[in-house]
């Protein structure tokens, strides 16, 4: 590693403008302070993060795939309506359907447990990349580079997990030319408290979803729960509140456009820092690949669930998670080529290419970097279609997903934990049993065999490598004229045979050993025989493009910034706790049209249609009508940079209380993933204001309005 280098490259993407910034929590420099302070930040921004010592990071939880924050001494946590919808999906049936009415618990001995949730507090936040120094030389057999990290960063996990209740992740930054050991508490009892009617919290659903100007009710209060000692345990009626270092109060003087905010959370993926090759791989195959698959499958969820409530409830969860997906794909496919980011990439290549030309030594350096560039990308196109069935289809069927985490299971169990394949640890499988009632719970085999048939037909017409022949002889041996017939009737067999339906079987099956899982002839078990070769070349294949990107991406991220150190920007987002700071502000998406920067009550009310998704409880209406309530504030915009993963994010004011909750980003400003439009870029947000409303006014939430010191 060249420090001198990669320290030029962190104090030139700590000195960039506030516009543009996923900053990691040690990245308050005297530089950033000073600029939070310049835009009217009233807090001081050295108590953002204290290793050690009460900090703001101590009120911000990880949510799993969303972000909250405490708001009382007494562990009750805010987040979007999105977020908790899971828990309320899972709770709910014909004759108690949370989706559509909410819940609210009266008192504390009425909040119910919150199927499959738990909580993150950070607590340690460490630069471990001296650990990495050996596995980032170069000459190393590409797999077995990404197999030393991988186990580099277990060991470093096991070692800081030592305390009870602590969870571990070791996770890199600039492509793996940075590490760094994230330590948290894991809070496992989570109980829902209120969750406003979905009609409210998700006020315009897919018309609405990711555009402005928006008029929703997004979110939902949860709590966390500990054992009487204080430390995190599993769901028991004798624990108690957690007691979190901090909690935010909530905003006491109204934010106005031009006013100071700050964003906390956990985003989850951005791309700056693709090279030119990936990111025409993203435009030209991944993302039309993972748009044509949800086409499908929401077209077939929807036809399942029609007519049939029971079944629409549970499908609810999944089809709310791909109407976000495809919604978020388009718009940043559309955005990637609105913005010219190819072209703009390619340009920026073509001059780190000359400079590279123009001197002996970084031609040293760097001459057989872009080469090797084309040559990965070029690699990981083959098998984008491939991954994308995986990735979604793969996990979407349960028995399918349960037969190959047990079939896996059953060999790594005999080796040493720190010697298993990532995410069959003992802690890993130790979440897989927890999620199992979840599993169980929202199953229906109808629904699970049609998607599984769609996997088939899907992952076989993907598969131009060849990695699953065996499946596909496998599949054509069924009785049928064509491969759609012959899908159906290999699916069929399946379903009828199996046992994995059995929640008995299956916590049978996880305690087992390899040979009496395969002694067991479950038809599913058997499936899993023959696809783990097809998925085990598939993964060799990415590991071994996964483990050359780790000598080649940290290289370019060197070069461009000696090339550019004025342009450089801070590490893309990767689940990690998360700052940044702008302003209330809108924006022009077009010629001649200008958006303010917050909606109203009587903006609600003008949008109502007396149906879905523009239809209101009769309790809103009436509260919404009342004289003098019209100009209430109900979301607003800010320049903050976010991204998936900051749903539910605290948004502060500049004196560091609570004013909003972040649920969305605007559509123009997809592709902001890609690449930051500071013109186009904006965070959209519930106004407290709003959610103080309809707590007081609309669900009579009264225990929670005095737990957040109000009346």
């Amino acid at each position: 590693m060249r420090a001198p280098i990669f320290c030029a490259l962190l104090l030139a993407a700590l000195a960039l403008p506030a516009a543009e910034g996923m900053f990691s929590v040690d990245a308050v420099t005297p530089a950033v302070a000073a600029e939070m302070k310049a835009m009217g930040c009233r807090f001081d921004p050295a108590t953002l993060w204290r290793p050690g010592g009460k900090c703001l990071a101590m009120a911000v939880v990880n949510l799993g795939g969303g972000t909250g924050s405490f708001v009382s001494a007494d562990g009750l946590i805010i987040t979007n309506h999105h977020v908790a919808f899971g828990a309320v999906q899972s709770l709910s049936s014909i004759e108690h359907n949370y989706i559509r009415d909410g819940f609210l618990a009266a008192d504390r001995a009425q909040e119910v447990p919150a199927p499959g949730y738990s909580v993150r507090v950070m607590t340690g936040f460490e630069d471990v990349s001296d650990r990495f120094r050996r596995a980032l030389r170069p000459g190393l057999d590409p797999l077995k580079r990404l197999r030393l990290v991988e186990r580099i960063s277990r060991e470093l996990a096991a070692a800081g997990e030592k305390e009870p209740g602590n969870e571990c992740a070791v996770v890199p930054f600039y492509g793996g030319r940075r590490h760094y050991r994230v330590t948290y508490l894991k809070l496992r009892d989570m109980r829902v408290v209120y969750v406003p009617a979905r009609a409210i919290g998700e006020y315009g659903g897919e018309v609405d979803n990711w555009m402005w100007p928006r008029h929703t009710g997004d979110f939902s209060f949860l709590r966390a729960y500990v054992g009487r000692d204080g430390r995190p345990a599993g769901y028991s009626p004798d624990n108690v509140p957690f007691r979190p270092g901090h909690y935010f109060p909530i905003a006491r003087t109204p934010l106005r456009e031009g006013d100071f905010t700050a964003i906390m959370g956990y985003p989850a993926t951005t791309r700056r820092w693709l090279t030119a090759a990936e990111a025409a791989n993203e435009a030209q195959v991944a993302f039309p690949a993972r748009i044509a698959l949800l086409e499908r499958f929401i077209a077939l969820l929807e036809r399942l669930s029609a007519g049939d409530e029971a079944v629409r409830i549970k499908n609810a969860g999944v089809l709310k998670g791909l109407y976000n997906s495809i919604k978020n794909n388009r718009g940043l496919l559309a955005g990637l080529e609105r913005d010219a980011v190819l072209a703009g990439k390619a340009a920026g290549e073509k001059e780190l290419a000359a400079w590279i030309a123009v001197d002996p030594a970084r031609r040293k350096r760097f001459g057989r970097l872009l080469p090797a560039v084309q040559r990965l990308a070029a690699g990981e196109r083959e098998i984008i279609p491939l991954e994308a069935v995986q990735a979604r289809l793969g996990r979407g069927c349960r028995l399918l997903e349960w037969a190959l985490t047990l079939s896996k299971w059953g060999r790594e169990k005999s080796r040493p934990d720190l010697e298993r394949e990532a995410g069959f640890s003992e802690r890993d499988m130790a979440a897989w049993k927890e999620r199992l009632g979840v599993n169980q719970r929202n199953l229906d085999l109808k629904i699970d065999e049609a998607v599984f048939a769609l996997y088939l037909e899907s992952l076989l017409a993907a598969d131009q490598p060849g990695f699953f022949a065996a499946l596909a002889r496998e599949v054509d041996s069924a009785p049928g004229a064509g491969r759609g017939e012959r899908i159906a009737a290999y699916a069929a067999a399946l379903y009828a045979g199996t046992r994995l339906a059995d929640p008995a079987f299956k916590q049978e099956l996880l305690q087992a050993d390899a040979r009496a899982i395969r002694a067991c002839r479950d038809p599913f078990i058997l499936l899993a025989g023959t696809l783990q070769p097809g998925i085990d070349a598939l993964n060799r294949r990415r590991g071994a493009i996964a483990g050359e990107w780790l000598e080649w991406k940290p290289l370019y991220v060197e070069a461009l910034a000696a090339m550019r150190p004025d342009r450089l920007r801070p590490p893309d987002a990767n689940r990690t706790l998360r700052f940044s700071y702008g302003r209330v502000e809108g924006y022009s998406p077009r010629d001649a049209v200008r958006y303010a920067p917050f909606t109203t009550l009587s903006g609600v009310l003008a949008k109502e249609r007396g149906e879905a998704p523009f239809e209101l409880p009769p309790a809103f209406r009436s509260a919404a009508r009342e004289p003098g309530v019209g100009g209430l504030p109900v979301n607003f915009l800010t320049s903050n940079d976010s991204t998936g993963g900051n749903s539910g994010s605290p948004v502060l004011n500049a004196d560091g209380e609570l004013a909003g909750v972040l649920f969305d980003g605007n559509y123009e400003s997809l592709a902001s993933d890609f690449r930051f439009r500071p013109d186009l870029t904006r965070s959209i947000h519930v106004d407290m204001r709003f959610v103080l409303f309809v707590a007081r006014q609309v669900d009579r939430a009264g225990a929670v309005l005095r737990e957040l010191g109000l009346e």
